[in-house]
């Protein structure tokens, strides 16, 4: 199993976006912004996203977060070190990224076929915890263009909408987390009783919240640890990941969240040469 990973520097926000394909005034643009409302919407279900920097970047993540993608969606990613090269530098080949549940660990009929933990549907179903989280992991590598295409030919609505672009290198502890993470659905829906005594419900939204327990880090990785704090604070988002390309893709699509930390706790040195720390992510 691999170690949980942390992709706190977006490239993506430097980045120059066009795309072949987009509906209206829903560009590509809108992949640069933290509302969930801000979207990139096509005219088809096949589209290809061109992602180009002014200097190289070290990537090993490329994240597509809220997105209306099925568990037959596919993704391509190549990237180039020099714009203009005969051969790309990284291609992941047509990926699933979106992963449906497997009949190996959950009896047929148990789970509906082709579901990937995260309810199917367009922005408006965001709110409430609709939308399912596209990652494709690849080895690191210094590329200056990456052209990312996404083929959904089955999904149900006629296009495709993504909510953020997540592209950068991740950082991963030497120790994963402590076993007893706690994985929290936040609904801000509130009950009350109407004068004739009958029980309503304000609908609100739903928001997960991920608190994990850094009980041993080396002095390298609490280095790295201190500049993820200091980078982003309770400010700047980045990507969380607990269970990285895990074979059951219910548990990491569960257990990925694009959110802020909200503790920032002392990181105690606990022994010699060992630290440890809580980490507390709300997902946006």
């Amino acid at each position: 199993m691999n170690n949980l990973r942390i992709l706190h520097d977006n490239a993506g926000d430097r980045a120059v976006l066009a795309a072949t394909s987009q509906a209206g005034a829903l560009g590509p643009a809108n992949l640069q912004r933290d509302e969930r409302s801000a979207v990139w919407r096509t005219q088809g279900r096949s589209v290809l996203l061109d992602v180009n920097w002014a200097a190289p970047e070290l990537l090993a993540c490329l994240a597509l977060v809220r997105t209306n993608l099925r568990s037959c969606a596919r993704v391509r990613v190549r990237g180039w070190s020099v714009p203009g090269d005969a051969s790309p530098a990284i291609d992941t080949g047509w990926v699933q990224p979106c992963r449906e549940a497997p009949l190996d660990t959950y009896p047929f009929g148990v789970l509906p076929l082709g579901w990937n933990a995260h309810r199917w549907g367009g922005v408006n179903t965001w709110a409430r915890g609709g939308g399912a989280d596209a990652a494709v992991w690849f080895d690191p590598v210094h590329v200056r263009r990456l052209v990312v295409e996404i083929w959904a030919e089955q999904s149900i609505e006629p296009y495709i909408e993504i909510s953020r672009l997540v592209i950068g290198n991740y950082w991963s502890p030497e120790y994963n987390a402590e076993y007893g993470a706690q994985l929290q659905i936040q609904d801000s829906s509130e009950s009350y009783r109407t004068a004739a005594g009958e029980q309503k419900t304000a609908v609100g939204t739903i928001s997960s919240q991920l608190s994990v327990s850094l009980a041993y880090i080396t002095p390298t990785d609490r280095a790295r640890l201190m500049r993820i704090v200091r980078e982003c604070g309770a400010v700047r988002p980045l990507l969380f990941s607990l269970f990285p390309e895990n074979p059951d893709p219910l548990i990491e699509q569960d257990h990925t969240l694009y959110g802020r930390a909200t503790n920032l706790d002392a990181i105690s040195a606990s022994s010699f040469d060992i630290y440890s720390a809580p980490l507390q992510i709300e997902g946006i």
